[in-house]
């Protein structure tokens, strides 16, 4: 008896479940053109927002902004001979290299492009790229070690963007200001800021980093980032120039060439 009630359970359960097949297939052969339609409403694509449309809104904007890229490991290798220093209408005046990246990464090709561009007719910068999880004295020396920057350079460069998995904001923010504060001894100057809009107001804003000079990152659309006091606001990560194989960084200098002279080593 247990035997003859436990397969007409099973045969139930299979009924059960071809019925709830049977009954879906049923619906959706009936209502799949509907449910498409309605479904079409949240998922239609926008209309493409050019890179080209965005470089002109951008300009437009702040009519007499400097363009600038930045260039690391990950552009390849360029080819400064044929290397185009003019996107639409606009002259590229200000290259900024990745030189170092936490206590003892090298962009390896650093020296190759610092040198390469040395003869350009633009100025030169240099950043380091902060592991929130890595020792911040360390990163200091690894960066002081590395970069030999002159008179006409722009002032150094930290970029800071990712939050620390081994440490509380409170002791991230004091490596930061540790790092800033040895490489300002070092060179003389006060270092400049990169960072997202969205990590500067959830880090920086208000904990005694907006005395610095501050580029900002943000590729959405809008008029201009959140941060208020940029100087530098990268706003395309998708451009494109003659002699770079890859994309490149796009960025925009507000306050034209005086702004510009304030960010050269003196």
């Amino acid at each position: 008896m247990p035997r003859k009630k436990a397969s007409n359970s099973w045969i139930w359960v299979i009924f059960l479940i071809l019925l709830t097949l049977i009954g879906g297939t049923v619906f959706l052969i009936k209502y799949s053109k509907r449910i498409k339609r309605e479904l079409s409403d949240y998922t239609r694509k926008t209309p493409a927002w050019t890179e080209t449309q965005k470089f002109d809104q951008v300009f437009n904007q702040f009519p007499d902004g400097i363009l600038g890229i930045d260039i690391s490991q990950y552009q390849g290798k360029i080819d400064f001979n044929k290397l185009t220093l003019q996107l639409q209408n606009r002259p590229v005046q200000f290259l900024v290299f990745r030189a170092t990246m936490g206590s003892d990464g090298l962009d390896r090709r650093f020296h190759e492009n610092w040198e390469a561009a040395k003869n350009l007719p633009v100025v030169r910068g240099v950043y380091h790229y902060y592991r929130p999880n890595e020792n911040s004295t360390r990163q200091a020396e690894n960066f002081i070690r590395t970069v030999k920057l002159e008179s006409g350079n722009l002032i150094p460069v930290l970029d800071i963007e990712k939050h620390s998995t081994i440490q509380s904001r409170d002791r991230l923010r004091q490596g930061i200001k540790n790092w800033l504060n040895l490489v300002e001894a070092h060179y003389g100057v006060k270092p400049m800021i990169y960072t997202g809009d969205r990590f500067f107001w959830e880090v920086l804003h208000n904990q005694g980093f907006d005395e610095y000079p501050i580029w900002v990152a943000n590729y959405n659309r809008v008029l201009e980032p959140e941060t208020k006091n940029w100087v530098i606001w990268q706003f395309s990560e998708r451009g494109s120039l003659e002699g770079i194989g890859e994309r490149i960084d796009l960025n925009i200098l507000r306050g034209g060439r005086f702004q510009l002279h304030k960010l050269k080593m003196p």
